[in-house]
């Protein structure tokens, strides 16, 4: 019998490789692990695309790149992303308050990449986004990572400290493609959240001032970085939570399905930093009533909405066991709101939601069961033709 059959899959048990490089020799490393310094992507090479090397700026043409934070401050929860398909690049920030169920959202987009630098990678470079409604910049080195924020209604300065265990993962993407994805856990070092008199948050006080609520070593949050040359139409799921749990412990999750398509899965918690690697899950998703109708146009077609769990029925997140893996992964997600935004640019598009709602099951690794009883988290449903 393999003895490693009855360990939990955690990096301390498992050797997984540290790379300098993710690519080498012109070809993307595929599998899980414990950390890449460089996603030197402008080095691939694949004859499937061309028989003759192609320029920098096409590779550079073809890469899509995604940012997403979320912070936790209660009752805070402030979700921030700055995202470029070459064509279009957009940012987002949105904030929900926990108490009052409010939410505030401000976005941008702009096309091509202009007013937008993209510099290094997660490990160590720069992204940042500029425009009239909302400017972003992302800073990342090894030991921690930077966020300078201003919105119309919110502006965060953060400085987040990284977690020496994140979720570092490349697979292959149809024929001629590869997605490298990095999750991680991240803890605040310094910095604050303000609500600005404008917010929505204020509408009780016309003569309100800006709030500003400072983050402590007790707030929470969580990156999620990626970058790949993907289907030209995707699709996936995705469930995120970043709490404490009832005995203090601080937990993240990332679950996910659609992304990675073969050999390898992103699957994963953190419990006080420590990763527990999971196996690939299920999305059941019955229909939402939610209707958008969006108009072709060149500008940004964007729609959030705030909502009740009445008119979205509860998902539910599981593994299959077939007997191999000692994890069980059960969960209910019951939605209580949801950021929309769709684009419809002809060859471009995408639906976007990403819902705020509770969980509730367990997850059991062995012998250690994680119980949720309604958890505040987010799920994600996310179509794309890029």
């Amino acid at each position: 019998m393999n003895k490693s059959h009855d360990k939990p899959y955690t990096a301390a048990n498992l050797k997984l490789a540290n790379l300098e490089y993710l690519i080498q020799n012109g070809q993307p490393v595929f599998g899980v692990f414990s950390q890449v310094k460089s996603i030197n992507y402008l080095d691939y090479y694949s004859h499937l695309i061309s028989k003759k090397s192609l320029p920098n700026w096409r590779k550079e043409l073809k890469a899509n790149q995604f940012c997403f934070i979320q912070i936790l401050q209660p009752p805070y929860r402030v979700c921030l992303a700055l995202a470029t398909i070459k064509l279009a690049t957009s940012a987002f920030v949105y904030i929900y308050n926990e108490d009052t169920q409010q939410l505030e959202v401000c976005e941008a987009l702009q096309p091509l990449t202009h007013h937008t630098h993209l510099d290094g990678d997660g490990y160590q470079g720069q992204m940042a986004f500029t425009h009239k409604k909302l400017s972003v910049t992302l800073d990342f080195s090894p030991a921690q990572m930077t966020i300078a924020l201003d919105s119309q209604y919110v502006a965060i300065t953060a400085a987040l400290g990284r977690s020496a265990q994140p979720l570092a993962i490349c697979t292959p993407t149809g024929r001629r493609g590869w997605t490298f994805t990095q999750k991680e856990p991240l803890t605040a070092l310094s910095g604050h959240l303000l609500i600005k008199a404008k917010s929505k948050f204020h509408t009780d006080a016309p003569d309100a001032q800006p709030q500003k609520i400072t983050f402590t070593d007790a707030t929470i949050a969580n990156l999620d970085w990626t970058l790949g040359y993907m289907r030209y139409e995707t699709n996936w799921f995705w469930s995120c939570i970043t709490s404490y749990l009832s005995d203090g412990r601080h937990f993240l999750l990332n679950l996910s399905m659609g992304v990675n398509e073969t050999g390898a899965s992103e699957n994963a918690c953190w419990l006080d930093g420590q990763i527990f690697y999971l196996p690939p899950v299920m999305f059941a998703r019955e229909g939402s009533s939610i209707r958008s109708n969006q108009p072709d146009s060149l500008e940004p077609s964007i729609e959030s909405v705030e909502t009740d769990a009445s008119i979205s029925k509860p998902w539910r997140i599981y593994h299959q066991n077939l007997g191999w893996s000692n994890v069980d992964i059960d969960l209910s997600f019951t939605p209580i709101t949801v950021y929309k935004k769709t684009d419809n640019f002809g060859v471009i598009a995408s639906i976007f939601e990403q819902w705020i709602g509770f969980y509730s099951g367990e997850i059991r690794i062995r012998d250690e069961v994680i119980r949720l009883d309604n958890v505040m988290g987010l799920a994600e449903d996310h179509f794309a033709k890029w």
